[in-house]
Protein backbone atom coordinates (compact mmCIF):
# COMPACT_ATOMS: atom_id res chain seq x y z
CA UNK A 1 0.00 0.00 0.00
CA UNK A 2 1.24 3.49 -0.81
CA UNK A 3 1.74 5.40 2.46
CA UNK A 4 2.08 9.17 2.21
CA UNK A 5 3.46 11.95 4.37
CA UNK A 6 6.76 12.85 5.96
CA UNK A 7 9.35 10.22 6.84
CA UNK A 8 10.69 9.75 10.34
CA UNK A 9 13.93 11.51 11.29
CA UNK A 10 17.04 9.82 9.91
CA UNK A 11 19.27 10.64 12.87
CA UNK A 12 18.73 9.02 16.26
CA UNK A 13 15.57 7.01 15.68
CA UNK A 14 13.69 5.92 18.77
CA UNK A 15 11.16 3.07 19.03
CA UNK A 16 8.90 2.09 21.92
CA UNK A 17 7.53 -1.47 21.87
CA UNK A 18 4.53 -2.30 24.06
CA UNK A 19 4.02 -6.07 24.40
CA UNK A 20 2.77 -8.24 27.24
CA UNK A 21 5.42 -10.87 26.37
CA UNK A 22 8.97 -9.92 25.44
CA UNK A 23 12.23 -11.88 25.57
CA UNK A 24 14.14 -14.80 24.13
CA UNK A 25 13.41 -17.38 26.84
CA UNK A 26 9.79 -16.60 27.59
CA UNK A 27 6.57 -17.24 25.71
CA UNK A 28 6.72 -17.57 21.95
CA UNK A 29 4.83 -14.28 21.66
CA UNK A 30 7.86 -12.46 23.05
CA UNK A 31 10.33 -13.82 20.51
CA UNK A 32 9.19 -11.78 17.50
CA UNK A 33 10.02 -8.32 18.83
CA UNK A 34 12.94 -9.52 20.92
CA UNK A 35 14.54 -10.65 17.66
CA UNK A 36 13.45 -7.65 15.60
CA UNK A 37 14.57 -5.02 18.11
CA UNK A 38 17.94 -6.71 18.52
CA UNK A 39 18.75 -6.15 14.86
CA UNK A 40 16.98 -2.79 14.66
CA UNK A 41 19.51 -1.67 17.27
CA UNK A 42 22.28 -2.59 14.86
CA UNK A 43 20.56 -0.43 12.25
CA UNK A 44 20.73 2.61 14.49
CA UNK A 45 17.43 2.46 16.40
CA UNK A 46 17.24 3.19 20.11
CA UNK A 47 14.62 0.89 21.62
CA UNK A 48 12.54 1.00 24.79
CA UNK A 49 10.12 -1.75 25.81
CA UNK A 50 7.17 -1.89 28.20
CA UNK A 51 6.29 -5.50 29.04
CA UNK A 52 4.75 -7.62 31.80
CA UNK A 53 6.90 -10.73 31.85
CA UNK A 54 10.20 -10.87 33.78
CA UNK A 55 13.28 -12.48 32.16
CA UNK A 56 13.32 -16.28 32.34
CA UNK A 57 16.39 -18.16 33.58
CA UNK A 58 19.64 -17.29 31.80
CA UNK A 59 18.04 -15.23 29.04
CA UNK A 60 20.60 -13.48 26.81
CA UNK A 61 20.96 -9.73 27.37
CA UNK A 62 18.73 -7.44 25.32
CA UNK A 63 20.09 -4.21 23.87
CA UNK A 64 17.04 -2.17 24.82
CA UNK A 65 15.65 -0.20 27.72
CA UNK A 66 13.21 -2.78 29.09
CA UNK A 67 10.67 -1.61 31.67
CA UNK A 68 8.88 -4.55 33.25
CA UNK A 69 5.45 -3.81 34.63
CA UNK A 70 4.10 -6.98 36.27
CA UNK A 71 0.47 -7.90 35.95
CA UNK A 72 -1.55 -7.38 39.12
CA UNK A 73 -3.85 -10.02 40.53
CA UNK A 74 -7.54 -9.55 39.90
CA UNK A 75 -10.74 -10.87 41.44
CA UNK A 76 -10.89 -13.51 38.72
CA UNK A 77 -7.41 -14.78 39.68
CA UNK A 78 -8.63 -15.23 43.24
CA UNK A 79 -11.74 -17.02 42.02
CA UNK A 80 -9.65 -19.32 39.84
CA UNK A 81 -7.29 -20.13 42.74
CA UNK A 82 -10.20 -21.00 45.00
CA UNK A 83 -11.64 -23.32 42.35
CA UNK A 84 -8.27 -25.02 41.94
CA UNK A 85 -7.92 -25.57 45.68
CA UNK A 86 -11.49 -26.87 45.88
CA UNK A 87 -10.82 -29.30 43.03
CA UNK A 88 -7.71 -30.63 44.74
CA UNK A 89 -9.43 -31.06 48.08
CA UNK A 90 -12.23 -33.02 46.40
CA UNK A 91 -9.78 -35.18 44.48
CA UNK A 92 -10.92 -33.86 41.10
CA UNK A 93 -8.49 -33.00 38.37
CA UNK A 94 -7.30 -29.40 38.52
CA UNK A 95 -5.93 -29.27 35.01
CA UNK A 96 -7.72 -26.57 33.14
CA UNK A 97 -6.12 -25.08 30.06
CA UNK A 98 -6.97 -21.77 28.50
CA UNK A 99 -9.39 -23.44 26.12
CA UNK A 100 -11.54 -24.92 28.91
CA UNK A 101 -14.55 -23.21 30.38
CA UNK A 102 -14.13 -21.86 33.92
CA UNK A 103 -17.23 -23.84 34.98
CA UNK A 104 -16.95 -26.79 32.63
CA UNK A 105 -18.86 -29.05 35.03
CA UNK A 106 -22.05 -27.01 34.90
CA UNK A 107 -25.06 -27.85 32.71
CA UNK A 108 -25.05 -26.25 29.28
CA UNK A 109 -27.15 -23.13 29.91
CA UNK A 110 -25.52 -22.30 33.25
CA UNK A 111 -22.07 -22.93 31.82
CA UNK A 112 -22.77 -20.56 28.94
CA UNK A 113 -24.03 -17.89 31.34
CA UNK A 114 -20.96 -18.33 33.55
CA UNK A 115 -18.70 -17.95 30.50
CA UNK A 116 -20.45 -14.70 29.58
CA UNK A 117 -20.00 -13.31 33.10
CA UNK A 118 -16.35 -14.36 33.34
CA UNK A 119 -15.61 -12.90 29.89
CA UNK A 120 -17.12 -9.60 30.98
CA UNK A 121 -15.01 -9.61 34.17
CA UNK A 122 -11.79 -10.38 32.30
CA UNK A 123 -12.12 -7.87 29.48
CA UNK A 124 -10.30 -7.18 27.29
CA UNK A 125 -8.31 -10.44 27.71
CA UNK A 126 -6.07 -12.43 30.06
CA UNK A 127 -3.81 -9.38 30.59
CA UNK A 128 -6.57 -7.25 32.12
CA UNK A 129 -4.64 -6.92 35.39
CA UNK A 130 -1.79 -5.27 33.46
CA UNK A 131 -3.45 -2.84 31.09
CA UNK A 132 -4.02 0.27 33.23
CA UNK A 133 -0.69 0.23 35.04
CA UNK A 134 1.07 -0.47 31.72
CA UNK A 135 -0.63 2.61 30.27
CA UNK A 136 0.71 4.78 33.10
CA UNK A 137 4.19 3.32 32.66
CA UNK A 138 4.09 3.73 28.86
CA UNK A 139 3.07 7.39 29.14
CA UNK A 140 5.99 7.95 31.50
CA UNK A 141 8.38 6.29 29.04
CA UNK A 142 7.00 8.40 26.17
CA UNK A 143 7.66 11.59 28.14
CA UNK A 144 11.23 10.55 28.96
CA UNK A 145 12.21 8.61 25.84
CA UNK A 146 10.28 10.64 23.24
CA UNK A 147 9.93 7.84 20.66
CA UNK A 148 9.36 8.58 17.00
CA UNK A 149 7.39 5.33 16.61
CA UNK A 150 5.36 3.17 19.00
CA UNK A 151 4.59 -0.48 18.16
CA UNK A 152 2.07 -2.50 20.15
CA UNK A 153 2.23 -6.26 19.67
CA UNK A 154 -0.49 -8.79 20.55
CA UNK A 155 -1.96 -11.10 21.61
CA UNK A 156 -2.74 -10.31 24.33
CA UNK A 157 -4.35 -7.51 22.35
CA UNK A 158 -4.76 -5.27 25.39
CA UNK A 159 -1.30 -4.00 24.39
CA UNK A 160 -2.98 -2.08 21.56
CA UNK A 161 -5.36 -0.39 24.00
CA UNK A 162 -2.38 0.48 26.18
CA UNK A 163 -0.65 2.08 23.18
CA UNK A 164 -3.81 3.90 22.16
CA UNK A 165 -4.19 5.50 25.58
CA UNK A 166 -0.47 6.09 26.08
CA UNK A 167 -0.04 7.97 22.79
CA UNK A 168 -2.91 10.41 23.35
CA UNK A 169 -1.45 13.83 22.70
CA UNK A 170 1.82 12.37 21.38
CA UNK A 171 3.30 13.05 17.95
CA UNK A 172 4.73 9.53 17.78
CA UNK A 173 3.38 7.30 15.04
CA UNK A 174 1.69 4.13 16.27
CA UNK A 175 1.78 0.78 14.47
CA UNK A 176 -0.25 -2.21 15.60
CA UNK A 177 1.47 -5.59 15.20
CA UNK A 178 -0.99 -8.52 14.99
CA UNK A 179 0.60 -11.91 15.60
CA UNK A 180 -2.88 -13.50 15.57
CA UNK A 181 -6.37 -12.25 14.66
CA UNK A 182 -8.07 -10.07 17.28
CA UNK A 183 -11.83 -9.78 16.82
CA UNK A 184 -11.95 -12.07 13.83
CA UNK A 185 -12.47 -13.70 11.58
CA UNK A 186 -12.95 -16.47 14.14
CA UNK A 187 -12.53 -19.90 12.60
CA UNK A 188 -15.21 -22.50 13.33
CA UNK A 189 -13.11 -24.23 15.97
CA UNK A 190 -12.91 -21.04 18.05
CA UNK A 191 -16.67 -20.54 18.14
CA UNK A 192 -16.89 -23.11 20.93
CA UNK A 193 -14.06 -21.50 22.94
CA UNK A 194 -15.27 -20.52 26.41
CA UNK A 195 -14.26 -16.86 25.94
CA UNK A 196 -14.01 -16.20 22.20
CA UNK A 197 -17.36 -17.85 21.55
CA UNK A 198 -19.34 -15.69 23.99
CA UNK A 199 -21.72 -12.93 22.97
CA UNK A 200 -19.78 -10.53 25.20
CA UNK A 201 -16.58 -11.12 23.24
CA UNK A 202 -18.29 -11.06 19.85
CA UNK A 203 -19.93 -7.73 20.74
CA UNK A 204 -17.10 -5.86 22.46
CA UNK A 205 -13.96 -7.17 20.71
CA UNK A 206 -14.95 -5.78 17.27
CA UNK A 207 -15.59 -2.37 18.85
CA UNK A 208 -12.16 -2.36 20.50
CA UNK A 209 -10.50 -3.55 17.29
CA UNK A 210 -12.20 -0.85 15.23
CA UNK A 211 -11.24 1.84 17.76
CA UNK A 212 -7.59 0.75 17.73
CA UNK A 213 -7.27 0.26 13.98
CA UNK A 214 -8.75 3.66 13.18
CA UNK A 215 -6.67 5.45 15.82
CA UNK A 216 -3.38 3.79 14.78
CA UNK A 217 -1.30 4.86 11.79
CA UNK A 218 -1.05 1.34 10.37
CA UNK A 219 -1.26 -2.37 11.09
CA UNK A 220 1.46 -5.00 10.64
CA UNK A 221 0.42 -8.65 10.28
CA UNK A 222 2.65 -11.71 10.10
CA UNK A 223 0.71 -13.33 7.25
CA UNK A 224 -0.46 -11.88 3.96
CA UNK A 225 -3.73 -13.82 4.28
CA UNK A 226 -4.66 -12.01 7.50
CA UNK A 227 -3.64 -8.67 5.99
CA UNK A 228 -5.87 -9.27 2.95
CA UNK A 229 -8.91 -10.16 5.07
CA UNK A 230 -8.49 -7.16 7.35
CA UNK A 231 -7.77 -4.77 4.46
CA UNK A 232 -11.14 -5.69 2.96
CA UNK A 233 -12.78 -4.99 6.32
CA UNK A 234 -10.92 -1.71 6.94
CA UNK A 235 -10.20 -0.22 3.49
CA UNK A 236 -8.92 3.08 4.93
CA UNK A 237 -6.31 1.48 7.23
CA UNK A 238 -2.76 0.84 5.91
CA UNK A 239 -1.80 -2.86 6.24
CA UNK A 240 1.68 -4.30 5.82
CA UNK A 241 2.68 -7.97 6.12
CA UNK A 242 6.04 -8.88 7.70
CA UNK A 243 6.56 -12.58 8.51
CA UNK A 244 7.94 -14.11 11.66
CA UNK A 245 11.49 -15.38 11.71
CA UNK A 246 14.20 -16.75 13.96
CA UNK A 247 17.33 -15.44 15.61
CA UNK A 248 20.04 -17.96 14.77
CA UNK A 249 22.16 -16.68 17.66
CA UNK A 250 19.59 -18.12 20.09
CA UNK A 251 19.23 -21.67 18.67
CA UNK A 252 21.54 -24.62 19.38
CA UNK A 253 24.04 -25.95 16.83
CA UNK A 254 23.30 -29.13 14.88
CA UNK A 255 23.87 -32.24 17.06
CA UNK A 256 26.32 -34.98 16.27
CA UNK A 257 25.10 -38.42 15.19
CA UNK A 258 25.58 -39.66 18.77
CA UNK A 259 23.40 -36.89 20.16
CA UNK A 260 20.40 -37.67 17.96
CA UNK A 261 17.52 -39.65 19.39
CA UNK A 262 17.63 -43.36 18.55
CA UNK A 263 15.55 -44.76 15.72
CA UNK A 264 13.25 -42.31 13.99
CA UNK A 265 12.98 -39.48 16.49
CA UNK A 266 9.79 -37.45 15.96
CA UNK A 267 8.77 -34.33 17.85
CA UNK A 268 5.99 -31.82 18.32
CA UNK A 269 7.01 -28.80 20.42
CA UNK A 270 4.34 -26.20 21.07
CA UNK A 271 0.94 -25.75 22.63
CA UNK A 272 -1.91 -28.10 21.71
CA UNK A 273 -5.10 -26.07 21.57
CA UNK A 274 -8.12 -25.34 19.36
CA UNK A 275 -7.94 -27.47 16.20
CA UNK A 276 -4.34 -28.62 16.64
CA UNK A 277 -4.79 -32.39 16.57
CA UNK A 278 -2.02 -34.99 16.83
CA UNK A 279 -4.28 -37.94 16.04
CA UNK A 280 -3.30 -38.05 12.32
CA UNK A 281 0.35 -38.20 13.39
CA UNK A 282 -0.39 -41.02 15.85
CA UNK A 283 -2.24 -43.03 13.17
CA UNK A 284 0.58 -42.48 10.68
CA UNK A 285 3.17 -43.59 13.24
CA UNK A 286 1.17 -46.77 13.88
CA UNK A 287 1.11 -47.50 10.14
CA UNK A 288 4.82 -46.82 9.81
CA UNK A 289 5.85 -49.04 12.74
CA UNK A 290 3.64 -51.88 11.50
CA UNK A 291 5.47 -51.77 8.17
CA UNK A 292 8.91 -51.30 9.72
CA UNK A 293 9.28 -53.30 12.94
CA UNK A 294 13.01 -52.63 12.74
CA UNK A 295 12.25 -48.94 13.36
CA UNK A 296 10.23 -49.88 16.44
CA UNK A 297 13.08 -52.05 17.72
CA UNK A 298 15.53 -49.18 17.14
CA UNK A 299 13.67 -47.00 19.64
CA UNK A 300 11.60 -44.75 17.38
CA UNK A 301 9.43 -42.39 19.41
CA UNK A 302 7.16 -39.38 19.15
CA UNK A 303 8.09 -36.78 21.77
CA UNK A 304 5.53 -34.15 22.79
CA UNK A 305 6.49 -30.97 24.65
CA UNK A 306 4.40 -27.97 25.60
CA UNK A 307 1.19 -26.99 27.31
CA UNK A 308 -2.10 -28.46 26.15
CA UNK A 309 -5.78 -27.80 26.63
CA UNK A 310 -7.69 -30.63 28.35
CA UNK A 311 -9.80 -31.44 25.29
CA UNK A 312 -6.69 -31.84 23.12
CA UNK A 313 -4.97 -33.96 25.76
CA UNK A 314 -7.99 -36.24 25.96
CA UNK A 315 -8.12 -36.74 22.18
CA UNK A 316 -4.39 -37.43 21.95
CA UNK A 317 -4.35 -39.83 24.92
CA UNK A 318 -7.28 -41.76 23.50
CA UNK A 319 -5.58 -42.08 20.10
CA UNK A 320 -2.36 -43.36 21.68
CA UNK A 321 -4.27 -45.94 23.74
CA UNK A 322 -6.36 -47.12 20.77
CA UNK A 323 -3.25 -47.64 18.62
CA UNK A 324 -1.20 -49.24 21.39
CA UNK A 325 1.66 -46.76 21.00
CA UNK A 326 2.27 -46.02 24.68
CA UNK A 327 5.89 -47.20 24.56
CA UNK A 328 6.55 -45.12 21.44
CA UNK A 329 5.26 -41.81 22.82
CA UNK A 330 6.90 -39.56 25.42
CA UNK A 331 4.94 -36.66 26.89
CA UNK A 332 7.63 -34.32 28.21
CA UNK A 333 5.36 -31.62 29.61
CA UNK A 334 6.20 -27.93 29.56
CA UNK A 335 9.90 -27.33 28.89
CA UNK A 336 12.06 -24.25 28.89
CA UNK A 337 12.82 -22.86 25.44
CA UNK A 338 16.39 -24.17 25.65
CA UNK A 339 15.16 -27.68 26.50
CA UNK A 340 12.49 -27.56 23.79
CA UNK A 341 14.98 -26.50 21.11
CA UNK A 342 17.27 -29.32 22.22
CA UNK A 343 14.44 -31.79 21.57
CA UNK A 344 13.91 -30.27 18.12
CA UNK A 345 17.61 -30.38 17.19
CA UNK A 346 17.95 -34.07 18.18
CA UNK A 347 14.89 -35.18 16.20
CA UNK A 348 14.71 -36.50 12.65
CA UNK A 349 11.35 -34.88 11.93
CA UNK A 350 9.39 -32.08 13.59
CA UNK A 351 5.63 -31.69 13.20
CA UNK A 352 4.05 -28.24 13.02
CA UNK A 353 0.27 -28.36 13.49
CA UNK A 354 -1.96 -25.66 12.06
CA UNK A 355 -5.31 -27.34 11.49
CA UNK A 356 -8.31 -25.01 11.38
CA UNK A 357 -6.09 -21.93 11.55
CA UNK A 358 -6.37 -20.73 7.98
CA UNK A 359 -4.84 -17.29 8.54
CA UNK A 360 -2.08 -18.16 11.01
CA UNK A 361 1.44 -19.57 10.81
CA UNK A 362 2.91 -21.15 13.98
CA UNK A 363 6.19 -19.41 14.83
CA UNK A 364 7.79 -22.80 15.58
CA UNK A 365 7.90 -23.46 11.83
CA UNK A 366 10.69 -20.93 11.38
CA UNK A 367 12.83 -22.38 14.17
CA UNK A 368 12.92 -25.98 12.93
CA UNK A 369 13.45 -24.91 9.31
CA UNK A 370 16.26 -22.53 10.29
CA UNK A 371 17.87 -25.33 12.33
CA UNK A 372 17.72 -27.53 9.20
CA UNK A 373 15.59 -30.19 10.88
CA UNK A 374 13.13 -31.81 8.43
CA UNK A 375 9.73 -30.28 9.12
CA UNK A 376 6.23 -31.48 8.25
CA UNK A 377 3.40 -28.94 8.38
CA UNK A 378 0.07 -30.64 9.09
CA UNK A 379 -2.43 -28.20 7.60
CA UNK A 380 -4.46 -27.62 4.44
CA UNK A 381 -1.99 -26.94 1.59
CA UNK A 382 -3.80 -23.71 0.66
CA UNK A 383 -3.81 -22.33 4.23
CA UNK A 384 -1.35 -19.68 5.40
CA UNK A 385 0.78 -22.30 7.19
CA UNK A 386 0.63 -24.72 4.25
CA UNK A 387 1.69 -22.10 1.72
CA UNK A 388 4.43 -20.77 3.98
CA UNK A 389 5.70 -24.29 4.64
CA UNK A 390 6.10 -24.88 0.92
CA UNK A 391 7.82 -21.51 0.49
CA UNK A 392 10.34 -22.41 3.18
CA UNK A 393 11.03 -25.86 1.75
CA UNK A 394 9.16 -27.82 4.44
CA UNK A 395 6.86 -30.76 3.73
CA UNK A 396 3.09 -30.21 3.88
CA UNK A 397 0.29 -32.75 4.42
CA UNK A 398 -3.36 -32.23 5.14
CA UNK A 399 -4.51 -33.79 8.41
CA UNK A 400 -6.79 -36.13 6.43
CA UNK A 401 -3.78 -37.55 4.55
CA UNK A 402 -2.63 -40.13 7.10
CA UNK A 403 -1.12 -42.25 4.32
CA UNK A 404 0.89 -39.26 3.12
CA UNK A 405 2.25 -38.61 6.63
CA UNK A 406 3.17 -42.29 6.97
CA UNK A 407 4.90 -42.07 3.58
CA UNK A 408 7.06 -39.19 4.84
CA UNK A 409 8.13 -41.29 7.83
CA UNK A 410 9.02 -44.21 5.57
CA UNK A 411 11.05 -41.98 3.25
CA UNK A 412 13.04 -40.58 6.17
CA UNK A 413 13.69 -44.07 7.51
CA UNK A 414 14.93 -45.32 4.15
CA UNK A 415 17.10 -42.27 3.51
CA UNK A 416 18.85 -42.35 6.87
CA UNK A 417 20.30 -39.24 8.49
CA UNK A 418 20.81 -36.50 5.92
CA UNK A 419 21.17 -32.78 6.23
CA UNK A 420 18.22 -31.15 4.46
CA UNK A 421 18.75 -28.37 1.99
CA UNK A 422 19.00 -24.89 3.52
CA UNK A 423 15.91 -22.70 3.54
CA UNK A 424 15.56 -21.11 0.07
CA UNK A 425 14.42 -17.73 1.46
CA UNK A 426 15.79 -15.53 4.26
CA UNK A 427 13.88 -16.10 7.52
CA UNK A 428 16.29 -14.77 10.14
CA UNK A 429 15.55 -11.59 12.06
CA UNK A 430 18.72 -9.95 10.84
CA UNK A 431 17.17 -10.19 7.35
CA UNK A 432 13.66 -9.22 8.52
CA UNK A 433 14.76 -6.19 10.59
CA UNK A 434 15.50 -4.08 7.47
CA UNK A 435 11.90 -4.75 6.32
CA UNK A 436 10.57 -3.51 9.65
CA UNK A 437 12.97 -0.56 9.45
CA UNK A 438 11.41 0.47 6.13
CA UNK A 439 7.89 0.03 7.54
CA UNK A 440 8.64 2.17 10.59
CA UNK A 441 10.21 4.82 8.37
CA UNK A 442 7.19 4.87 6.08
CA UNK A 443 5.43 8.19 5.95
CA UNK A 444 1.79 8.11 6.98
CA UNK A 445 -0.81 10.78 7.64
CA UNK A 446 -0.70 11.55 11.37
CA UNK A 447 -3.48 13.24 13.29
CA UNK A 448 -2.33 16.11 15.55
CA UNK A 449 -3.48 14.14 18.58
CA UNK A 450 -5.03 10.77 19.25
CA UNK A 451 -8.23 12.40 20.54
CA UNK A 452 -9.20 13.40 17.01
CA UNK A 453 -8.78 9.84 15.75
CA UNK A 454 -10.74 8.37 18.62
CA UNK A 455 -13.59 10.81 18.11
CA UNK A 456 -14.16 9.49 14.59
CA UNK A 457 -14.76 5.90 15.73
Amino acid sequence: MNLRGRAAPTGSRRLLVIAYDFGHNGNVGGLRWAGITKYLGRLGWKVAVVTAVPPVGSAPPIDAQVERCPRLWTLFDGYRLLRRLASRSSGASSKNGSGAAPRSGLPGTLRQLANEVVTLLTLPDESHGWMLRATVRARSVIRRFRPHVVVSSGPPHAAHLVAGMATIGSAARWWIDLRDPWAGPIETVWQSHWRLGTRVFRTIAPLLERFAFRAADGVITNTTQLADVLAAKYPDVPFVSVPNGVDLETVPPAPTARERFPGLGLAHVGKLYAGRDLRPVVLALRTFLDRHPDAAAAGSKLRIAGAADPRNVEAFTRAVAETGLEQHVDALGVLSRTEALNVVSRSRLVFVLAQEQELQIPAKLYESVAMRVPTLVVAPPDSAAGMEGKRLGALVCDSSDVAGIAGVLEQLWRDGVRDPSPCPVPITYDAIAPLIDRVLMMAVPVAPTRQAAAASV
